[in-house]
């Protein structure tokens, strides 16, 4: 059983109707597709991202998939539940987060902010007690439960948001860009407890939503791309990197040749996609480009620059970041 399940999942959504508009403001004109045809699975244990650009779907998909919000059609299942038919068992099976820190009440202090989440889950008395002082020792806020959340510090109120989420024990938990407030530090332990404790060592599985593309990168098992509200991609990033360059791209850094013997080693060993870029630092030049060869000819590259009298002082593999990959990524997309 697949802990997320989509299929053909749609979201539509219409402008009201002439009594509706008549009787309040609604800023939607005309209908807006914001889910086309969503076709995913998550597996159990898996950390899980979602990105894209602003608009593609993001939020509505993860309302859906929290019950929030009704698909127009297709279907949606999160831990063996109909998000529409059982939507109260996939409630007890979910934990959001949020990295919006307006979702506390700012003058009750922690602990009172969790009992009054706990209680909007049926959660009551010692069992919520019980539940709040575990998880605010665990995250590491328990000295300052009693502090009203203002006075907080970004990375608390994150781990508190943490703990809020992580109430009913959920099987499923989406985290919604939950270190855009924290500083590298806390984003770190961030990350760390989340990939390390819920997922590894807890099996939970979780579904993050972020800009902030090096969290997608260093954290997740997979991801999927939204784009215009249909899956563009799903898969591992080294997927996505042979997808978009399915040859090895590389990066030399010599000095010693001029453009036109730059040139000739480029045309004796069938450089492809080759950019060439004055290295500043040391004088001479910087080449990146694609080797068709295979890697067992990249000696007889190195030894061919030198034979045409130049140096070369470093030659690594490049390996293009998720954020690089995802702007060739969309790009083509909106090309096609």
């Amino acid at each position: 059983m697949h802990a997320i399940e989509t299929s053909g999942l749609t979201k539509e959504y219409k402008p009201p109707g002439r009594v509706a508009s008549a009787l309040m403001r609604s800023p939607i004109k005309q209908s807006v597709l914001a889910l086309d045809d969503v076709n995913l699975t998550v597996e159990p244990g898996e950390l899980f991202g979602l990105i894209g650009p602003n608009g593609a779907g993001k939020t509505t998909l993860v309302k859906i998939l929290c019950t929030l919000l009704l698909p127009s059609s297709g279907t949606a299942v999160v831990s063996g539940r109909d998000v529409c038919r059982e939507e109260h068992l996939v409630q007890r099976s979910v934990g959001f987060v949020a990295g919006e820190e307006r979702s506390f009440h700012w003058r009750l202090t922690g602990r009172q902010n969790l009992e009054f989440f706990a209680a909007l889950s049926n959660m009551f008395g010692r069992e919520a007690r019980r539940r709040i002082g575990e998880l605010m020792e665990r995250l590491g806020i328990a000295e300052a439960a009693d502090n009203m959340v203002y006075s907080y510090s970004s990375g608390m109120k994150q781990r508190l948001a943490l703990a809020r989420g992580l109430l009913t024990d959920p099987d499923v938990l989406f985290l919604d860009e939950p270190t855009k407030s924290l500083d590298p530090l806390a984003a770190r332990r961030f990350k760390l407890f989340v990939r390390e404790q819920l997922v590894r060592a807890e099996g939970r599985t979780v579904f993050l939503t972020s800009h902030r593309l090096e969290d997608i990168e260093q954290m997740c098992d997979r991801f999927a791309v939204l784009r215009g509200g249909r899956v563009t991609f799903c898969g591992t990033v080294d997927e996505l990197r042979r997808r978009l360059r399915p040859r090895e791209h590389y990066v030399m850094r010599l000095r010693g040749l001029d453009e036109a013997r730059v040139a000739d080693l480029s045309n004796r060993y069938t450089l492809r996609d080759l950019s060439v870029e004055p290295n500043g630092e040391v004088g001479g030049s910087v080449l990146r480009f694609a080797f068709p060869n295979g890697d067992g000819l990249l000696a007889d590259l190195v030894l061919g620059a030198r034979r045409l009298g130049g140096e070369v002082l470093s030659f690594e593999r490049e390996d293009l970041r998720l954020e690089e990959l995802f702007v060739e990524h969309v790009s083509g997309v909106d090309d096609s």
